[in-house]
Parts: C-alpha cells; structure tokens; sequence
C-alpha cells in the first residue's frame, strides 16, 4: 500500500522550472518576487519540484535555497537569458513559468517547445518613464507588443482585471489568459495596536513611477489639521534622498520617520500600528501591499490607477481619487483620520477575500492542466 501510494505522488509530481529576473531572497525583490515566493512554497509543499533561474546581484550566490525551491543564478539581468538555452539541454522540465515582471521575455523555452505558463503582472509601458533612458523604454514597450508572436501557443496568468485587459489589448487571446488575484499573508500582516496619535505609512516602494515624495506633499497639508500626526517612511531606492530633502525644505521633517529597508516582520508591525496607509504609484499589477495594509486593518488612500483599481474597494479599504488630484488624496485622508476605526474594520472584511492558499490552488490547477494535456501527447 505504501508502494503504491509513494509511486502514485511520484506521478502526479510535476518538475517545474520558473524563470525570472528576480528571485525572493534578492534585496531589491518586491511584489513580483513575492508572488513567486507564496506560489512556489505552495507547490513545493503540495509535492512538486520546482527550481528557479534568475539574476543574482553583487556578493549573492550562484546556487541557493528558499523554502525547498532550488534558486540558481547567472550573472546579473541578462546572465539568465543567455543561461537558459544550455540548462534546457542538461535538465529535462515539464512545465516553465516565463516570467514577465520585468518585461523581457524568455525566448528559449518557445525555442525547444516547452510548455509554458506566462506570468504577467503588469504592463511596463506604464511603469518606464522616470526610470530608464527612452531609447530603452522604446525597445521594452516594443518587446511587449510582441508577445502574443512570441508566446501565441502559451498559457497566461495575470493578477488582475487591468492586466487582463492589457494583454487583450496586446493581442492575447482572452481564452489563454487565467485571472489570479495575488493572495496575501494574514499572519504576518494582522491587526495590531493602533499608535495614540495619527499615523500613516508609506511602503510602495521608492522609485520614480512610485510617486513617493506625494507622501511627504500629503503630510505636510495634514500637519494643518492634524498637529501631532506622523509619517513612517518604509524601504530604500533610488528617491529616498531627494524624499528626505523635500521633508526637510519643508520644515516637516520632524513628523517623518525613514526606517531603511527592513524585514517582512518590521514591516508589518508598523504597518499594523499605522493609521493610513498612502499609495500613489502611477501603475500597479494588482496593489499587493495595498492588501497588505488591509489584513492589518489599515486602509489606504491613492489615486484610481490601472491595478489599483482592483485591490481597494472604496469606502470599505480605503478611498481612490483621480489621478493626480494631490488635493483631493489629502481630503481622502483627512477624512480617514478624523474617523479611523469603521474604517480599521472593513479594511479587514475586504483582506479576508484574498488568501495565498486560494491563488495557490488556482495555480497548481493550471500547471497540472499544462502538464496532463502534454502529456497526452507524448
């Protein structure tokens, strides 16, 4: 009997190989990354094998481990894609997860008619300005507008309606594409103690289509109604100094606090304490830490962008503004302060829609049809 069932999870073991430019011990991982983490621990727990190709960084290792997942990387941003062709010749997959979360695509798989899952989390058209050179956001934009040439017999998922549409609109064919909102972990972001005065968080990240000096603008108006509240300021990047200068050209950089990078555990304690959450990136995929904050019982403010229109229900996890409407996001705000805690509660009504385990199942499920349907074939 012990045979036979050992010999039955054998079968159903499926050996996957998911490729992307980041991986989840990397320092500068974000919400791609965190996707990857929670569906790849999922799968490696449900018994499949999985290992991940990707980039490394300076002083990271060539071979790794994260929860079971076997990480190898090669060079930096373009050492993997050259990597690939001679690791599919030496290791034998049944599924490949082609990860598009930093837009170049992963030809060789579509090269040795793999079967293959896309990943796309958003549309990088967006997301480009402010952090590349032109000539380079050019040929990235132009390499999206291809991918339904080069991925036209492969499977997507992507995380949310805006992304869904996207990919329509890059010529995907709606019935290859898999809507999988990300989940989110509600044991590590949980309610907590509020703190005894106004507080708000940013931890969106602190690059330029982040938007994240509007944080410091935003403060700076409440501090007019709101004497006491405070800023706490999570994470590192290219803005971070010019975020700092602007707080102190303003005189308000008493009311904020920058923290650095710090652990998922850091981050959530504070984020749990926090009042309000500020969002203001000019594109998401899908908004993870707006989920984040609301599992702590947080809710965020932020202007109604693609991906951010999926992850905040208003009025119960927070408020979407118009775009760019810097005054009506303090208004949002203000209001949440001067009456947090309804607010504290249906931030965790809408959190408890949203589970790793849930998009997990919906991911193994697609990766099994992958690989049965292939298999058939043999």
């Amino acid at each position: 009997m012990l045979i036979l069932l050992y010999q039955t999870a054998i079968q159903n073991q499926v050996k996957i190989l998911w490729l992307t430019h980041r991986d989840p011990l990397n320092p500068n991982a974000g919400g791609a990354e965190r996707i990857v983490y929670e569906i790849g621990t999922y799968l490696i727990k449900k018994g499949n094998e999985l290992s991940i190709i990707t980039g490394g960084w300076s002083g990271s290792k060539n071979r790794d481990y994260c929860n079971g997942m076997e990480i190898i990387r090669f060079g930096k941003r373009l050492g993997p894609h050259f990597a690939v062709p001679i690791f599919l010749l030496k290791r034998k997959y049944d599924v490949i997860i082609a990860d598009l979360g930093h837009a170049v695509p992963w030809v060789s798989p579509v090269i040795f008619r793999k079967s293959i899952v896309v990943s796309f989390v958003h549309l990088h058209a967006r997301s480009l300005p402010g952090q590349v050179n032109k000539v380079l956001a050019y040929l990235i934009s132009s390499l999206e507008k291809i991918y339904f040439i080069i991925y036209s017999k492969a499977s997507f998922v992507t995380i949310s309606s805006t992304s869904f549409e996207d990919l329509k609109n890059l010529g995907i064919n709606e019935d290859h594409i898999s809507l999988i909102n990300p989940g989110v972990n509600s044991t590590l972001f949980k309610p907590g103690e509020k703190t005894e005065y106004p507080s708000v968080v940013y931890f969106g990240g602190i690059r330029p289509y982040k938007r994240p000096m509007e944080s410091i603008y935003i403060i700076k108006e409440l501090l007019k109604k709101m004497q006491d509240v405070k800023l706490t300021v999570i994470g590192n990047g290219v803005l971070i100094s010019e975020m700092k200068k602007l707080a102190f050209d303003l005189g308000i950089e008493k009311s904020i606090f920058f923290t650095g990078r710090l652990n998922d555990e850091d981050v959530a304690k504070i984020v749990s304490k926090s009042w309000l959450n500020i969002h203001s990136s000019t594109t998401e995929g899908w908004g993870i830490s707006i989920i984040e904050a609301a599992s702590a019982g947080t809710p965020t403010v932020a202007y109604n962008v693609p991906g951010v229109m999926d992850s905040i229900e208003n009025g119960k996890n927070g408020i979407k503004v118009k775009d760019g409407d810097r005054f009506a996001l303090i208004n949002a705000a203000y209001e949440i302060l001067n009456e947090p805690k309804k607010w504290w509660s249906s931030s965790l009504d809408v959190a408890n829609k949203y589970t790793w385990a849930k998009a997990a199942e919906s991911w193994e499920n697609q990766i099994k049809q992958i690989y049965y349907k292939n298999k058939g074939k043999e």
